[in-house]
């Protein structure tokens, strides 16, 4: 991974065989960031997405096991049990045109994967949506 820094703003390009989100979440800690919001386009290999089925409650996942156009990377990054999480969604394309998305779950860069991830100056956390389960944003209400 190489980046660079201007102003609240990274510019981040992870290298080929580095992991995705795994990777991030370790630059996350160590600057010390928990907000912020992101997006990226690239390329991914062996790739896992997720489809969150409300009814269940839970997450289906989706294994990609070919070399995929990363069109668009879009998330955010937020505290959740005093960690920052990261919710991204992506939309993947195929060599024949045809295109899958979803939640990213896990990816293999192949060969690389360019970011820009906007730092926020405070902390925003993530609390449990009673109704899913699944950790929201937890702001005020106006």
């Amino acid at each position: 991974m190489r980046y660079t820094k201007q102003s609240d703003t990274y510019i981040i390009r992870f290298e080929d065989e580095e992991e995705v989100p795994d990777r991030f979440l370790a630059f996350l800690s160590s600057e010390d960031i928990s907000a912020g919001s992101f997006t990226a386009i690239g390329a991914l290999r062996r790739t896992r997405i997720a489809f969150f089925d409300t009814d269940a409650k839970e997450y289906q996942d989706i294994d990609l096991d070919e070399q995929m156009e990363v069109l668009a990377l879009i998330g955010n990054v937020a505290l959740h049990d005093g960690e920052p999480l990261v919710h991204a969604h992506i939309t993947l394309g195929r060599r024949d045109g045809t295109t899958l998305g979803g939640h990213l779950r896990h990816g293999i860069v192949c060969p690389t994967l360019e970011m820009v991830l906007r730092v926020l100056p405070e902390p925003i956390q993530r609390a449990v949506d009673p109704k899913y389960g699944l950790p929201g944003l937890d702001l005020p209400t106006q």
